[in-house]
Formats: structure tokens, C-alpha cells, sequence
């Protein structure tokens, strides 16, 4: 059961990174993207700790540093948004 647990894990995983490969042009697709990345990578990392009969308190410093991902992420397209009307990321120029 264990192993059918992994390799779902892992399937979601590499849907989740063609997802983010292929919705590249919009700053929000992209950020929804990385928290399916992330929410597949956390599923793998418990069904991994729980296998190996592990703590699991490492998965609320995972959780925490994802959540500030998701808030910096969000940060930004709200100040692209704002700033110039729209979320493409090749409106991402770091010279302005």
C-alpha cells in the first residue's frame, strides 16, 4: 500500500512541475503551480516520515516556510497588479 502511496506522490509531483512549465506566462498560474508543487512534495515528505517511522514535527518547518512562499508570491502579484495592470512575468523587469 505504502508504494502505491510513492509513486502517486511522485506522478503528482511531475504533473505538478509540467503544470508550471507550461503556464509560465501568467504570474498567478505560476504561483498556483508551486502550491500544487508544494502540497505533492508535502504529501510525499508524510507519507516518507511515516514509512520510516519518523516524527513528523519537521513537517510544520516545511509548512511554515511554504506558507511565507505563498505570501511573498502573493506579495508580488498584487504589487505587479497594481503597479502595472496586468500579471504577465515578462512584465518582470528587475532594471526598473
Amino acid at each position: 500500500m505504502m508504494n502505491w502511496n510513492f509513486n502517486l506522490s511522485i506522478i503528482l509531483f511531475l504533473i505538478s512541475t509540467l503544470m508550471y512549465s507550461s503556464f509560465y506566462k501568467h504570474l498567478l498560474m505560476s504561483l498556483i503551480s508551486l502550491e500544487f508543487m508544494i502540497l505533492n512534495l508535502s504529501m510525499f515528505l508524510y507519507f516518507y516520515m511515516s514509512f520510516l517511522k519518523l516524527n513528523i514535527y519537521f513537517m510544520s518547518f516545511f509548512w511554515t516556510i511554504s506558507v511565507c512562499e505563498s505570501i511573498m508570491g502573493l506579495t508580488i502579484l498584487v504589487f505587479m497588479v497594481r503597479k502595472l495592470g496586468n500579471d504577465y512575468t515578462k512584465m518582470l523587469n528587475l532594471m526598473n
